[in-house]
């Protein structure tokens, strides 16, 4: 029976040549990596990104969550709606325009914000044990002038547009 090899064997397609290429793999190994951290947490990347904007902006209404993050309203609707069964998150009414609900933060979203931050953290730690402090800071520089090359952070509310 013919031995399985234990990594991946380039098969020679000019596609493993093309930075792109290379940049949707390293994509897809650290969402992989992220949501095995996210978990144990019982957290999507989505729901994290909504904790961390809570957490770094304070609170803020499902309708700027959505234009803050480039999503649309429904998907940002089905992370708060989870937030808040799970205890993370509560509603209130926004003191002056009273027709506003804001989404805050509890004491209990903060403490599994700070936990997955940590763990998302590791990962960082990971990439940078990876490629060296000199290399890690130039790639992250690169990554954002590929984003800037490109226009900017994409919109997923535009996303069937384009």
């Amino acid at each position: 029976m013919p031995r399985t090899p234990s990594r991946v064997e380039p098969v020679g397609d000019a596609h493993e040549e093309r930075l792109e290429y290379a940049l949707w793999q390293v994509n897809r190994t650290l969402l992989k990596a992220l949501d095995d951290e996210l978990k144990p947490l019982c957290l999507t990347m989505a729901q994290f990104g909504t904790l961390y904007r809570l957490a770094v902006y304070g609170p803020m209404s499902a309708a700027d969550l959505a234009r803050d993050v480039g999503m649309r309203p429904q998907t940002v609707a089905q992370n708060v709606t989870a937030l808040l069964k799970a205890g993370h998150v509560h509603r209130r009414r926004h003191p002056v325009h009273k027709r506003i609900l804001l989404v805050e933060l509890t004491e209990q979203g903060r403490r599994v914000w700070e936990d997955a931050d940590r763990r998302a953290a590791a990962v960082e730690r990971r990439i940078q044990d990876a490629l060296g402090e000199r290399r890690h800071q130039s790639m992250c520089r690169d990554a954002w002038k590929i984003v800037d090359a490109f226009g900017g952070l994409p919109d997923e509310a535009a996303g069937d547009r384009l």
